[in-house]
């Protein structure tokens, strides 16, 4: 991918060899195409010169003093032109790429949402069956308190049901395979954090190898941020150059997958010390740091490794090949997330509102329980000692100790799609001073100046 848009960029920055002439088209251009306002301004700073060029041929005449100088300060200003298209190129291909990536990514779901509503017409109940489901559905409810309303538009993609504490999905005899998938996808759909959720229910509605085989990398590299978004949360400052996390190298060209899983086995050898923190303490369990003597860091590593060849091209390339890449990257999902079920009982909640109690002074907080795929929350009141920030996400690790997981997760009203979703941090330019925050469920990219400051304060 980035070898095409490179190929794209090339004649933008050719004009620059034109003394500057054209020089300031090509910043124009680039800041329209990834929507970089300080190159459209860069851009019409460098037409200036064009047009003072122009202005001074005519009236002062060619081979005037003015005329002379105008050209030598073209000359100079497009040497620093094509400097300074060196400089943002890789800039800009790494922002061209995320909003080739997202628009692909929106087409896709997209197109599945259309599936999944087309397949649920399909299995539509007899009016009997439909008279007889809201008795079975309310007799089946958790008791977890009201949920929010759901927008016609957004509908769970699977049923609403119980799901006893979570455990490996087993199959019985007799049953089929897909049966057994869709069984794990709706335990995992309905307990699981948000962010991986939400991934997780995407792939049974997927039927192509190709689009499946897509999506389960997306979410194998989604799995891995989340759980070093955590990680970094829990972590203390004073531990991050023994963890070797450096947030400048991490976020300075754009995050990866293989850097998440760095995150990750770098905070599981600090966490071997935290032995007051349960979630620590599960995460270091799980064996990132050793995946030869871990399953669960060889099928990371596997999935690490199936994501690089997938984006270099070195993927599978026929339908045959792809069905068996799909199906063993599958396996190694389906691992990950079983040992992933801690996390379950580690409830993340974001604080909408809170009142106070008139007689012990305690705070009544009005929270969402950010679990399954959404997008409808249980709602929960909490008693807390103390006021915590609206619209932040926290992790409860249980006994009133809860983490605050800004800047790592956060959550935000997207403005184009409509909906709140939850994001980490993908890009950090330190020395232009914004960040950029992706979203876990469809992609979606915004700049955050108040994540810049946070991560200036802890790289300082």
């Amino acid at each position: 991918m980035f070898g095409s848009v490179s190929h794209q960029l090339a004649p933008l920055t050719f004009p620059n060899s034109l003394l500057g002439l054209l020089s300031w088209v090509a910043f124009i251009y680039i800041g329209l195409r990834v929507r970089r306002i300080r190159w459209i301004l860069w851009g019409l700073l460098y037409s200036m010169v064009f047009i003072a060029v122009a202005i001074t041929s005519r009236t002062a005449g060619p081979g005037s003093d003015t005329a002379n100088a105008t050209v030598a300060l073209m000359i100079v200003v497009g040497i620093v032109s094509v400097v300074h298209a060196f400089l943002v190129r890789n800039d800009y291909l790494v922002l061209l790429e995320n909003r080739i990536q997202e628009a692909a990514e929106t087409e896709a779901l997209r197109r599945r949402r259309l599936e999944t509503e087309y397949s649920s017409r399909a299995e539509e109940p007899s009016p009997s069956e439909s008279s007889a489901q809201p008795e079975s559905a309310e007799s089946s409810a958790t008791g977890t308190g009201p949920r929010e309303p759901v927008a016609p538009e957004t509908t769970d993609k699977f049923p609403s049901i119980a799901v006893p504490a979570l455990a490996p999905v087993k199959a019985e005899a007799g049953s089929s395979s897909r049966t057994d998938g869709l069984a794990q996808a709706y335990s995992i759909s309905e307990s699981y954090p948000l962010p991986i959720a939400f991934t997780w229910s995407l792939l049974a509605t997927l039927w192509d190898p190709k689009d499946r085989y897509s999506e389960q990398l997306r979410h194998a590299e989604h799995m891995v941020t989340f759980l070093g978004s955590m990680s970094l949360a829990l972590l203390e400052k004073q531990d991050y150059k023994e963890a070797e996390i450096n947030p400048k190298g991490l976020w300075g060209t754009g995050s990866t997958f293989g850097g998440w899983n760095r995150v990750v086995k770098g905070s599981s050898k600090v966490f071997r010390r935290y032995e007051d923190n349960p979630l620590a303490s599960a995460i270091q369990e799980l064996g990132a740091d050793s995946p030869e003597e871990s399953s669960f860091g060889a099928d990371v590593a596997a999935l690490v490794s199936a994501r690089n060849d997938y984006s270099h091209g070195r993927g599978p390339s026929i339908e045959e090949e792809t069905v068996v890449a799909s199906n063993e990257v599958q396996k190694r999902l389906q691992r990950c997330m079983e040992a992933l079920s801690f996390l379950t009982q580690y409830p993340i909640r974001l604080v909408q509102d809170f009142d106070v109690d008139r007689r012990s002074g305690e705070f009544l907080l009005k929270c969402l329980r950010f679990v399954g795929d959404g997008p409808g929350f249980p709602q929960e009141k909490v008693v807390y000692p103390r006021a915590l920030p609206r619209g932040d996400l926290f992790l409860d690790l249980g006994h009133q100790n809860w983490i605050q997981l800004y800047p790592f997760v956060i959550a935000l009203n997207c403005l184009r799609c409509q909906h709140r979703e939850t994001y980490f941090i993908d890009r950090w330019d330190y020395r232009e001073g914004t960040a950029s925050v992706k979203s876990f469920e469809r992609g979606h990219i915004e700049e955050r100046r108040d994540v810049c400051e946070y991560l200036s304060a802890l790289a300082g």
